[in-house]
């Protein structure tokens, strides 16, 4: 089986540091704390990739926090995140609130990126072209009910897709999104969330359900409609063994980039497929967890994902699903947690360093 280029990632701290336990977590979450995580990969396609992640709680005495990411590679790569919320998501967890803020703005330069045209039975290829965006998210939200969370969001999003070769036959000029383009939206979900952590949950279960639109009104150069659905359950089996599961079903009305389209395949839908891999208006998805403690801080995952895409939900059926299996590592920090995960299916095998469960 051909394998593709394998991103190298080494975890810079230090594993013999003891893990803190649950109780612990809980009576220093309204104190000051700050969880820091170095970053150093290569990849044949970005070169060496140096950065960092960090996260401040309780740093000016509100129950805010500051969420800080920044990573560049020696072959132009860059992604940068600052996003703050007040009171901290794992203070609101379980817990009512009148209001809720969450500002996040992220720019991410990929040199690397895929397209493969839309649909369930595309062909894999190797064509590759820069793709940069910047997006500016507005979250508020409010909680009558311990576990029902409702929320209001608004997002700006700037895109700049260039330097691919129309001789492909896949990407064009007349791809939707192809070149810049500016995405102007806003949402509603509703969620109710029985886990018992927001950061590495290990029982109770989640629903959300959301709608985002984008109109020309509102500044934007698309107009289309994305309604969402998801669950994820999580069952405790032992101390820090833990089953999760999620599923995934979304639609996009109207005309979008191929950007904003549903998507199976990347690091946080089908890990065993390239970024993007499969794209259509409709998506569906379930995945599988088991994960586990090895060592302290350090504990492992087996994972299964299986999706599909279609032009839309009435086209849906058991036929021609995508699946992937793998396994990977988790390194637990109190505030927030990172992963790496190898996951393989029937087109390669692909490796993943990111930050947060996948759900």
């Amino acid at each position: 089986m051909r394998v593709p280029h394998l991103r190298s990632a080494v975890f810079l701290t230090l594993l013999l540091l003891p893990r803190p336990g649950h109780a612990a977590i809980a009576d220093s979450l309204h104190v000051r704390s700050l969880s820091a995580f170095p970053i150093v990969m290569y990849d044949s396609d970005i070169g060496i990739g140096l950065g960092a992640k960090s996260l401040l709680r309780n740093g000016f005495g509100h129950d805010e926090s500051l969420d800080l990411l920044v990573f560049f590679s020696s072959k132009g790569e860059q992604w940068y995140v600052l996003a703050g919320s007040i009171p901290d998501p794992e203070l609101r967890q379980g817990r009512r609130f009148a209001g809720a803020l969450d500002i996040k703005l992220e720019f991410d330069k990929l040199l690397k990126s895929n397209y493969f045209g839309l649909g369930n039975g595309t062909d894999d290829n190797e064509h590759q072209f820069p793709k940069e965006f910047w997006t500016l998210q507005l979250t508020l939200g409010t909680a009558p009910h311990p576990r029902l969370i409702g929320e209001i969001v608004g997002r700006l999003t700037h895109y700049a897709i260039y330097g691919y070769d129309p001789a492909w036959g896949t990407i064009t000029a007349g791809t939707a999104g192809a070149g810049e383009s500016f995405v102007a939206a806003f949402g509603a979900r509703i969620r109710w969330d029985g886990r018992d952590s927001s950061v590495n949950p290990r029982k109770g279960w989640r629903v959300v359900a959301g709608v985002d639109l984008a109109r020309p009104e509102m500044g934007s150069d698309w107009r289309f409609t994305v309604f969402r659905l998801e669950s994820s359950l999580y069952a405790s089996l032992a101390r820090d063994h833990v089953i999760a599961g999620r599923w995934w079903m979304q639609s996009v009305d109207g005309v979008a980039p191929y950007v904003e389209l549903s998507k199976v395949g990347d690091s946080w839908t089908a890990r065993g497929f390239k970024a993007d891999r499969f794209l259509d208006r409709a998506m569906t998805l379930s995945s599988m967890e088991y994960r586990f403690p090895l060592y302290r801080r350090l504990g492992g995952v087996a994972f299964v994902d299986v999706g599909r895409v279609w032009p839309c939900l009435h086209d849906l059926s058991l036929r021609d699903w995508h699946a992937d299996a793998g396994g990977g590592l988790r390194y637990y920090l109190a505030n927030f947690v990172t992963r790496l995960d190898v996951g393989s299916s029937n087109e390669g095998t692909r490796i993943f360093l990111q930050f947060g469960h996948v759900f």
